[in-house]
């Protein structure tokens, strides 16, 4: 189940590396996390930002 969108940036630049949350807050909507990461983008134009999708973990348990 998606629970929201996090905004990510790339430590390593162009290159492949796990990407790092900028922060713990989970955007409701993609547009949310647009709005923020083209603020940032204002003030740090060479940095590698991106929102992802968020889902929740939860698993099915099942009794045996």
């Amino acid at each position: 189940m998606l629970v929201g969108f996090l905004l990510l940036v790339s430590a390593c630049g162009a290159d492949y590396c796990e990407a790092l949350p900028v922060s713990e807050k989970i955007y409701q909507t993609e547009e949310q996390c647009q709005t923020l990461l083209t603020k940032l983008h204002q003030r740090r134009p060479h940095a590698l930002l991106m929102c992802s999708e968020v889902y929740d973990d939860e698993t099915e348990s099942t009794d045996y």
